[in-house]
Order: structure tokens, then sequence, then C-alpha cells
């Protein structure tokens, strides 16, 4: 299995800083997922620590297969209109499935014994598929031959064009956005899924969309600024309440309810400092932080490491993105570059939503960091990103060194 394992990480056309940055993502999770469970073995038994960090590698090791699985076999032919709508149709259903379980207010689970699966995590790359056959290849089945008989005939054309390549992809976005906010009431994992979709359009290369870019831009400073206005209305209490508890952490009614996790958040940044206390040394894991091993465990890696815990954090993360970003900008095919930019685009909105809400620079959303934080969906639909997008990267180089073979 090892030398598997080898021959396939060697195998020429995958992107190999990508690969070992995903390890170190990985390493560290384990390591510093096992050191921030040991602040709960007091109140949930002594083999909690070991017990979270087994079942992180079970998830690692069954996101690694897959990446595996897709890095050599996944085709972007696989992308149409039908697998478009099966992905997404079987997405909205597990959303809305979550109803049925209630997890800290909101509805984010389907529970499968003491298993949990958080569909939105799969929705946010089912979203970039679907995208980049909705924005790059729709609108070419809608080709100008010849002069039009009527001009009824050209308005029927060009509405049928707008509704299928505009409207559609549009009303898909919004209806997941809306699902997302208003049966499961996760409000962060939705505005990531919207902004990876609002990404997504805007990157598309088609000439067809130029114009309605700058519509939506337009759009969007619009509705943000109604919710400016009407924010008190839209939000929830709870939502409300982060808010509150983000901007005056230190508030007396909020220091010991619902700014607890921030204070004590914050406090491990500080205790930190440049060199960290250790590893295995963290002071605010011991019921300080609750679940100090999900959302908020780049604070205890960085109370712990200091700034070479952040750096671990950052670095393997920048790297992921830049590369993505970097194949993106080479390849010409308008849908690789779509799902490229999105990938990148999911890896850097959870690097910044985590970090920038454990850090209180933004409100906390409840958002993972990616192949970092405890979590099964998470992990295994970021190593499916992962291996998607090396399918992509090793099609294309393999294509470049034949034709720098053929050329010499």
């Amino acid at each position: 299995m090892t030398k598997r394992i080898k021959a396939f990480f060697r195998k020429k056309g995958a992107d190999k800083p990508i690969f070992f940055a995903v390890f170190v993502l990985i390493c560290l999770g384990i390591v510093m997922i096992g050191s921030a469970s040991i602040g709960a073995v007091s109140s949930k038994g002594t083999a909690f620590a070991i017990k979270n960090m087994i079942t992180q590698s079970i998830y690692v090791a069954i996101g690694v297969f897959i990446m595996m699985v897709l890095t050599k076999g996944f085709k972007l032919k696989m992308i149409n209109y039908r697998s478009s709508m099966a992905v997404y149709i079987m997405g909205i259903i597990s959303m809305c499935g979550c109803v049925f379980w209630t997890t800290k207010g909101s509805h984010a689970w389907i529970h499968l014994g003491s298993f949990t699966v958080q569909p939105a995590e799969f929705m946010k790359i089912g979203m970039v598929l679907i995208l980049s056959y909705m924005l790059t290849e729709t609108d070419s089945a809608f080709v100008v031959k010849g002069k039009f008989r009527t001009a009824e005939l050209k308005s029927k054309f060009y509405k049928d064009k707008f509704n299928k390549c505009v409207l559609f992809p549009l009303a898909l976005m919004v209806f997941a956005f809306g699902i997302g906010v208003i049966v499961q009431k996760d409000l962060g994992s939705s505005l990531i899924l919207a902004a990876i979709c609002f990404i997504c359009f805007m990157s598309t290369p088609r000439d067809y969309y130029k114009k309605y870019k700058k519509l939506v831009w337009i759009a969007l400073a619009v509705a943000v600024i109604i919710l400016g206005f009407l924010i008190t209305a839209v939000l929830q209490g709870y939502q409300l309440q982060r808010i509150d508890s983000w901007l005056k952490p230190l508030k007396i009614e909020n220091i010991y309810d619902s700014s607890w996790q921030l204070v004590n958040s914050l406090i491990a940044f500080t205790d930190g400092g440049i060199f960290g206390l250790g590893l295995g040394n963290s002071i605010q894991k011991y019921d300080y932080i609750p679940e100090a091993h999900n959302d908020f465990i780049g604070a205890i890696i960085y109370e712990e490491l200091g700034i070479f815990g952040l750096a671990l954090m950052i670095i393997p993360t920048a790297i992921i993105i830049f590369r993505l970003l970097k194949y993106a900008d080479q390849i010409q095919n308008n849908k690789s570059r779509v799902i490229l930019i999105g990938i990148a685009s999911y890896f850097m909105l959870h690097l910044f939503v985590n970090l920038g809400g454990v850090s209180g620079l933004i409100p906390m959303t409840g958002v993972p960091l990616l192949l970092v934080s405890s979590g099964g969906s998470s992990t295994i639909a970021a190593l499916i990103a992962i291996g998607i997008a090396q399918a992509i990267i090793s099609k294309f180089n393999k294509e470049q060194l034949e034709k720098t073979d053929t050329q010499l």
C-alpha cells in the first residue's frame, strides 16, 4: 500500500507543492486536534483526545482515497447539464433534510448514528462544478446563424439565451443561499457559498457575461446598502447577538455569555506571543474555549506554537491558493479555469473567515479551518476539491510535456 501511495505522488502531472501543502495541513490538524482535545479530558474521559485523533485520521484516510481516485479519474466531460442538475438536486434535498435535526440552534447537520454530515460543505464544491458548466458552455448553444426572419424570433432568441445563461444560474445560486439561511439557519456557510458563487460568476471568461458582471456589482452594492438599513429586521436574534459580542466582547452582559469564546480566544493569542507556550501547554483549551478542537483550533495552535503555528496554518493554504490561481491563469479551457478559481476561493474564504473570527477581526460564524479543524464533512470536501483540481492540473501538465517533446 505504501509503495502504491509513493508511486501515486511521484506520478508526473499532479502538482507536488499542492500535495505537500495538503500533507502539512493534515498532519498539523491531527496533532493539534489531539492537543486541543486534552483540555476536555476531565469532563469527557481520558480517551477523548485519542478518540478525536483516530476519528479525524479516518476522515483523512477516506478523503485521501477519494482525492487519489479523482486525481486519476476525474474528467471535465463528466460535468454536463444532467450531472450538474443531479448534483444540485441532491445537494438541495440533503440541505433541506437537515431540518429534522437541531444542533447549536441550526439545522446544518444530518445525524447518522454517532456521525454527522454537513451537506453545505459538499454543496460548495458542487456549486463550483455546476457553475463551471453553466457559465462556460451554456451560451455556446445560442449561436446566431444568418438573419432572423422576424423581430419576434430575434427577441425570443435573446430572451431564451438570457434566461438559460444568466437568470437560471443566478436562480440556482440564490435558491441554495436561501435554503442555507432560511431552512438551515447557517449564515456562515451560506455566505461562503454565496461568495464562492459570486467569484465563479465574475471569473467566467466568456464575453457574453461582461455586461452582466457590471450589473451584478451594482446589484450587490444596492443589496449591501439595503441590508445595512434593514439588518435588525433581516438577521435572527442570535445572529445580532454574535455581532454585538464581536463589537463589544468585554461588555458585562457578553463577557460571560456570548463573547466567552472570543474573549478566551483573544487571551490565547496574547499568551502565545511570538514563540508560543509550547506544544501541549495551552491554558485556554482547559474548558475556557469549549470544543477547542473545532472552529477555535487556530487560537490553540497560536497559543502553543506562536508565529510558527500561524505560519503552519497560513503558508500551506496560501501555497494551495496561489498554485491553483497560477494554473487557472495558464490553462485555456474555460471550464477548468472557473473550477480552479472556485476551489482557490473556497480555501481562501475559509482561511480568512475562520482566522478572522477567532482573532476578532470579523464576527465568528462557525466556519472550520480546512484540513485542520476537526470534522469529517469539511475535511473530505476539501480533499475532494483538491482531487478535482489535481486532475485538471495533471491533464494540463501532461499536455505541456507532450508539446515540449513534439518540439524537441
